[in-house]
This record gives C-alpha cells, structure tokens and sequence, in this order.
C-alpha cells in the first residue's frame, strides 16, 4: 500500500471511529433545550434555581416546596427530554410531605455545557449540595434520590459517595455497556460507549435503603436486568413489578408501586 494508500485508510478509519462515538453519544444523551411546559403547570407553588457544578457548568433546576415537609427528593431524569417534560412528578407527589427538586444534567433544558458521565456526576453532587442547604439536616440531610431508567444511574453516581436516606430506582440498567451489547451490538459498544454508567459496581457502595421497580414489558431495559441490578443493593427495601413499556411503566400505572413508594420514603426520612 502507497503512503497516500495508508493516510486514507487511516483517515476513514479515524472517521469511521468518531462516527460511532457521536452516535453512541446521541443515543445516550438525546437532550432538549425546548420547554414543552413551565413549572407552574405542577399545580404547585415552583421556583427557578441557578446553581454550578464543581467544574463550574452552570445548572438549572425546579425547586416545589411543601408547607409541611421532613425532607426532601431529588429527582434525577432519563436521558431525553428536560425537567418541563417531568412536571407530573411534583404533581403527583403534592400529598407527600417533602419538598422536590427537578433538575437538568449540563447540556440539557437551560443547563449548560456538554452531558458525559463525568458530568451527570458533578451534577447531581451539585443538586444535591443544594437540596441539603434548603433542607438543612447538616451532614445527614433527609434526602431521598429518585432515579429513573438513566436517572438510576446518575442517583447511583451521588448515592455511593453522598449520605442520603434512600434511593429509588425505577427502569434502571445495571450498565449502559451492557445494555449496548444487548441491544445496539451494530455499534461496537466496547469501542464507541465512552459513558458506561456501570450502576452494577456502583450500587455495592450504597448504604442507604433502596427501593427498586421494574416492568416485565419493559422493551429498553430488561427486567431481569433491573432485578439483577436490585439484588447488589447492600440494604434491599423492596422490590416493585410495574406495568406498561418503558416510557408508560411507573407510579401512575402501577398502584401498588404507588403505595410502596409513599411507604418508603415516609420510612426513611
């Protein structure tokens, strides 16, 4: 082969290369800056909060106070979307008595900067610092995590390293490679995945209880992925089945995990 030969092929294969990562990237972090709904279609009193990540990402979030609250959660979202598309949350939780406080990952709604696993990490670090300064509680905040599908992940990023008083799990992966391997081979995940999100090594560090709950229809992540993922938990709480796909599965269509949820996180704040 010619050296003008060798430079083009390892040009395609540099381009090839990049290429998978993007993509990779885009289906990890398929994020919005548009607002589809503003705070105050909760129902519920709301106000903007501005805060920065250790890296100085400047982050925005919801805060819902609750006239009667012993804590508080901090909700971590799945990948898509922003926090106007989560709105339903504080609104179904308005008889719980615990502030909430929606936040947006860097590069997501009005948050800025560019989502990385490394990122989530120091995001919710940051939400979570500022949750417990409008809790109080000093270094044992009554706080509970509430992660669903890659929010999981990002509540597990905070929960192995921070005090909090639970975490809740809902359609979560044991780890973005694992769940690539399964369901986007084509991508050569072990090449393209730069975020793994390994939840599974992760939730072995987490001390707290831990609510889990996971639909058997669910198409994205397995349910026996979930399970597997739940039985690493140091101080299992429960375990919850649900109903629906993967977007429909949850507290609304699922009562019984209504009621455990409740039951939870009146427990452990």
């Amino acid at each position: 082969m010619s050296l003008t030969g060798g430079l083009l092929a390892c040009g395609a294969a540099t381009a090839g290369w990049l290429g998978l990562r993007l993509t990779a990237d885009r289906l990890i972090f398929p994020r919005s800056h548009s607002f589809r709904a503003e705070k105050e279609a909760s129902g519920r009193d709301a106000e903007d909060v501005w805060f920065c990540a250790e890296d100085g990402a400047e982050l925005h979030g919801w805060w819902f106070p609750h006239s009667e609250a012993k804590g508080g959660v901090l909700v971590c979202h799945g990948n898509a979307g922003n926090v106007s598309d989560r709105v339903w949350i504080p609104r179904d939780l308005s008889d719980v008595p615990l502030h909430v406080f929606v936040f947006d990952y860097r590069g997501y709604g009005q948050s800025r900067g560019r989502p990385s696993e490394r990122g989530t990490e120091m995001d919710v670090s940051a939400a979570w610092e500022t949750a417990r300064m409008r809790v109080g509680g000093g270094e044992d905040p009554p706080i509970v995590l509430y992660g669903r599908s890659l929010g999981g992940a990002v509540a597990l990023q905070a929960a192995a390293k921070l005090p909090v008083r639970g975490v809740v799990l809902e359609s979560t992966f044991t780890s973005i490679l694992e769940l690539a391997l399964l369901r986007y081979w084509w991508l050569l995940p072990r090449v393209a995945c730069r975020h793994p999100y390994r939840s599974d090594l992760r939730i072995s560090r987490v001390r707290a209880p831990v609510l889990a709950a996971h639909s058997p229809e669910d198409e994205v992540v397995p349910y026996e992925m979930g399970k597997r993922l739940f039985r690493r938990a140091p101080n299992p709480w429960g375990f919850e089945g649900l109903s629906g796909t993967h977007v429909e599965a949850g507290w609304q269509t699922s009562p019984a995990y209504a009621e455990a949820f409740r039951a939870f996180v009146n427990e452990v704040v």
